[in-house]
């Protein structure tokens, strides 16, 4: 199957609708980055395919964004290797879905069977996959399309293990894989299952084990007579439980709810006694309490009081002699002060006079003794003859301070001793209420305080007395109990054995079921390993066979001046198929199964480009008879690109070529090594240019032969 025509409007960077001629041996499209080369091949994907892997699952991506309709639609004309039309593919994306048609000479299909018709017509063997269209889109990808970022994808970003199952898929063994990995799930389905009810029968088996522990148990017991249950005994056991206030009522010693009816009475017995075992520690320690406020003595407040009054009148007899000598000491510093001044004022007027007396007084202007007078003048100039300060009685300040000190001190005594009298009676009084609300709470009436004592003791011996009687009832009732159950033990002997026989059978059932679906699953086990043996030998005999011309192919493209040889190298690891490709040096024997650890980026891409063609011409029927490599310029340098035209120009012949570049120079070259060999072949040359809103500029024309073919002409012999 090989393509005739391709016609796209708003596909990617093709806004409008556009119409390629196909129809050539090879074809050429030349055109800059981002002029749509791309967009050209990954439509022909679509249009088989339906879907892009590398840009997702969703077809939104693909709408160009300045589409006139909003519409996607892509159509693929495809013809017979005889060049007449076998089938038109026209794909749709209107935004929210896909639909896709057929057209073939005995009609339409749409929808479904459309998409059958197309997986049988392109690559039959995706039919019975699980997913036919990814499974096709997987063995376009691998084998026909050799897309422009994905050019390593297959050797060096994929695992061993996909890398497998790629193969497996182009060399037909795709189905068995597909079933041998069904298989697996469903044997893994299996096996949780199959645990799942192991698990499920552990809590049986437990259950078994405790009723034939139990079993043994009751067979163990030794049996008593049922004579031993005494009527009276019984009837008294009862009635001395109800007279010590239990709830009970009695039942017939034969009655079936004899065994429930006594567990019961043990119990509340049990619960009485424990609730007088704690109300007898609360007795004593109130009798404890009590005692102690009897041996209590109540302070004299009244006395306290008056101690206390009495020490306030002192401090304040003490305060008062305080505050009258503090006021006599001030008086008398200020009289002392008033002399002070007065001697210093007539000291003053002393000296004054002394310079100016005369004959006559200067004063009056009388006659006086100017001796005497002077002699006076000059004592009292001296500090002699002025009034002297009195003389002040000692200071009482420091003894009345002391004195008022301790008054207060004793102030202070006597109030503390009334505050802790006070306190202690306030102390009392607490425990008073308490202990009566306490008395409330045991139970114990009481008329006057003197009686509270004597009525705790006797309710304190009431209860010792009670406990011993319930101890008693208690040991009774369960003597009675262990008679009751050894009388059943049989009932219960005969019930635990039916129980257990029906156990018994229903495990040995589930056991043997369990044994068969173990078997089927070792059986399953089986199957799968024969299937990934079948596969594992037949991808290996199949890559065997691509392996010469994987080896030619990288020979020819020249990748690497050392490690010249290459080879597939197929294994099984853990049940999975692993693919890998090795790289070596014949000379030195040294190879390596990680050709990127050794070889250049573009070494690397010239190896992917090798490995791309050698499953495309070495698969016996590819889903197209064409080869599409989306501008290999880019991956590889000039020396593995002048290998590649040559290695293009010997293929061209046996596959249907596609070939994009950015390089105008790149592309005169392959129109030049591609071009037809005679009238009956054709290459064509389309050009991608100036890019706008609504797509390229296309220009396509054909490559002709030369109208004269090339001959060798021997030099003659004069020539140098």
């Amino acid at each position: 199957m090989r393509l005739l025509s391709l016609e796209l409007a708003g596909f990617r960077g093709f806004a409008t609708k556009q119409t390629f001629d196909l129809d050539a041996d090879a074809v050429i499209v030349v055109g800059a980055n981002g002029n749509g080369k791309t967009s050209l091949f990954d439509a022909v994907l679509w249009g088989i395919a339906g879907r892009i892997p590398r840009l997702g699952p969703d077809d939104a991506p693909l709408a160009c964004k300045f589409s006139e309709t909003g519409q996607t639609r892509v159509t693929l004309r495809l013809g017979r290797a005889d060049g007449s039309l076998a089938l038109t593919v026209t794909r749709v994306f209107d935004g929210t879905r896909t639909t896709v048609s057929v057209e073939t000479t005995e009609g339409v299909l749409r929808g479904p069977e459309a998409e059958g018709r197309l997986i049988q017509q392109i690559w039959k063997e995706a039919a019975t996959a699980a997913n036919p269209a990814e499974a096709l889109a997987t063995a376009l990808t691998r084998s026909v399309y050799l897309q422009q970022d994905l050019v390593r994808e297959f050797i060096d970003s994929v695992t061993a293990q996909e890398r497998f199952g790629a193969v497996s898929e182009l060399v037909g063994a795709g189905r068995v894989t597909d079933l041998q990995g069904e298989l697996e799930r469903a044997k893994k389905a299996w096996s949780l299952a199959t645990n799942s009810r192991a698990a499920e029968l552990e809590p049986l088996r437990g259950r078994l084990s405790t009723m034939e522990s139990r079993l043994a148990e009751l067979r163990a017991r030794p049996t008593s007579a049922e004579a031993g249950l005494d009527e009276a005994a019984w009837s008294e056991w009862w009635a001395r439980l109800q007279a010590m206030g239990l709830k009970v009522s009695a039942v017939p010693i034969a009655s079936r709810g004899a065994t429930s009816a006594i567990d019961s009475a043990i119990v509340q017995a049990d619960a009485a006694r424990r609730a007088a075992e704690r109300r007898r520690p609360l007795l004593d320690a109130l009798a404890q309490e009590i005692s102690g406020i009897a041996a209590r003595i109540f302070p004299d407040l009244t006395s306290l009081r008056g101690k206390v009054a009495e020490a306030q009148q002192q401090v304040q007899a003490a305060r008062a002699k305080f505050s009258a000598e503090q006021a006599r000491v001030v008086e008398v510093r200020r009289l002392q002060a008033e002399l002070k001044e007065t001697s210093q004022q007539l000291q003053a007027l002393a000296t004054l006079a002394l310079k100016h007396l005369g004959e006559k007084c200067p004063v009056c202007d009388q006659d006086y003794n100017v001796d005497a007078t002077r002699q006076r003048l000059v004592l009292i100039a001296a500090g002699e003859g002025t009034p002297s300060t009195a003389t002040s009685p000692p200071d009482m300040l420091p003894r009345l301070l002391e004195a008022l000190a301790a008054e207060e001190k004793g102030l202070s005594a006597a109030e503390l001793d009334l505050r802790t009298a006070e306190q202690l009676i306030r102390d009392i009084e607490a425990s008073e209420l308490s202990i009566d609300k306490r008395l409330q709470e045991l139970g114990v009436e009481v008329t006057s305080r003197s009686e509270r004592l004597p009525a705790v003791v006797a309710v304190a011996k009431a209860t010792t007395l009670r406990i011993d009687e319930l101890a008693t009832a208690q040991r009774t009732g369960e003597a009675f109990a262990l008679c009751l159950s050894q009388v059943g033990d049989q009932e219960v002997i005969q019930e635990l054995q039916r129980e257990v026989e029906t156990t018994r059978l229903k495990l040995q059932r589930e056991d043997m079921e369990l044994g068969k679906r173990a078997a089927t699953g070792e059986e399953a086990q089986r199957v799968i390993e024969a299937l990934r043996e079948a596969a594992s030998r037949f991808v290996t005999e199949r890559v065997k066979a691509i392996e010469p011309l994987l080896s030619d192919i990288y020979s020819r493209i020249d990748v690497h001046p050392a490690f010249r040889a290459v080879r597939f190298l197929a294994s099984v690891s853990r049940g999975r198929g692993l693919l890998a490709t090795v790289v070596s040096d014949p000379l030195s024997q040294v190879q390596s199964d990680s050709p990127k650890t050794v070889l250049s980026s573009s070494q690397m891409n010239a190896l992917a480009v090798c490995t791309f063609l050698s499953l495309n011409l070495g698969v016996s029927r590819p889903p197209l008879d064409a080869a599409i490599l989306d501008d290999p310029l880019q991956s590889l340098d000039d020396i593995n690109l002048l290998g590649l035209i040559d290695l293009l120009r010997r293929t061209k012949d046996q596959r249907q070529l596609f070939v994009s570049t950015h390089d105008s120079r790149f592309g005169q070259l392959l129109a030049r090594k591609l071009r037809p060999g005679s009238s009956e072949q054709r290459t064509v040359v389309i050009e991608l240019e100036g890019w706008s809103r609504i797509g390229p500029t296309i220009t396509a024309r054909d490559i002709h032969c030369d109208p004269v073919p090339l001959r060798l002409v021997a030099a003659s012999s004069g020539s140098r």
